[in-house]
């Protein structure tokens, strides 16, 4: 077999891997979106409603954080396939310190809304998707994270950058789902 069918498989394993991933995390926060959607429709009573402490004009800015996270990350792509390795790390830092800012808003949001995940419906689906979208920010966090370690150690070149690009696709992601998440709690 020669070396560039070798060098090529991790590449392939790794996007097919985390693409598959990303599947089942999308069937998991459909279901989750999806029982928000029932419960909201078919509620009798105005127990699924917004309460009026949860901040539009918050939640806007925070996800013009997350995009503007997400387009660092799409730069540090785009630095590494051109071997600006210096590009690459500073965009990372830059994507992994938005995506630190955006955790931030998440959880003074979570403070000011003066909701617990044991309130009435609203409160509990709120706090399981908001959460749950958390856990997938922190892991997206660690990744950049670990991104910018390594090309600070110089590990990535435009030949090797596997890592950066599925890292990155993952960030996309996050901020794909923060999006629809934000229409559907915040806006619909």
């Amino acid at each position: 077999m020669d070396a560039s069918r070798l060098s090529s498989r991790p590449t392939s394993l790794a996007r097919t891997t985390l693409l598959l991933v990303l599947a089942t995390e999308s069937t998991l926060f459909g279901t989750l979106l999806m029982a928000y959607l029932y419960l909201r429709v078919s509620a009798a009573n105005n127990t699924f409603v917004p309460p009026s402490t949860v901040d539009v004009l918050i939640a806007g800015l925070n996800s013009g954080v997350l995009l503007l996270s997400a387009w660092a990350a799409q730069r540090a792509v785009q630095a590494v396939k051109r071997n600006h390795l210096t590009g690459l790390k500073a965009n990372l830092v830059v994507a992994l310190a938005l995506g630190l800012v955006f955790v931030g808003g998440q959880v003074f949001e979570f403070y000011r809304s003066g909701m617990a995940p044991d309130d009435p419906a609203f409160g509990g689906i709120y706090f399981t998707l908001i959460g749950f979208h958390a856990l997938h920010v922190l892991a997206g966090i660690v990744v950049l994270a670990a991104n910018a370690v390594r090309a600070t150690l110089g590990d990535f070149s435009a030949r090797h950058y596997t890592a950066v690009e599925v890292g990155t696709w993952f960030w996309y992601y996050v901020t794909g789902v923060w999006l629809v998440l934000f229409t559907a709690l915040f806006l619909v």
